[in-house]
């Protein structure tokens, strides 16, 4: 059997499958009444779930490289007129004190 012909029979027992899932009967009355044998019907529906469980779980996980920059911490600091200004965390006192003095100034 080619795979049109699968795709094609993979069709029609979804269809048949659904029409059984609306229909309230149970399996083997489902079966008697549409004359289908009641194997092939417990097959195809295993076979249709299997592949409806690979769709769902499909893309549930994804492999994720991260790449870690070093961090350099900053200093973010929001003056009283708005002004905004970030410099790095290793200045020392002095510096951090004349550039904050410089800031208000203008």
């Amino acid at each position: 059997m080619n795979n049109i012909e699968q795709q094609n029979r993979r069709e029609k027992w979804k269809a048949i499958v659904e029409d059984h899932n609306k229909s309230g009967l149970s399996q083997v009355d489902y079966c008697k009444k549409h004359s289908l044998s009641p194997s092939q019907f417990t097959y195809y529906r295993g076979l249709l779930a299997q592949k409806e469980a690979k769709v769902k779980t499909a893309g549930t996980f994804a492999q994720v490289k991260v790449n870690q920059q070093p961090s350099s911490p900053q200093i973010n600091l929001t003056l009283p007129n708005g002004f905004q200004c970030t410099f790095p965390c290793d200045l020392n006192r002095t510096q951090i004190k004349e550039l904050v003095e410089a800031l208000l100034s203008c």
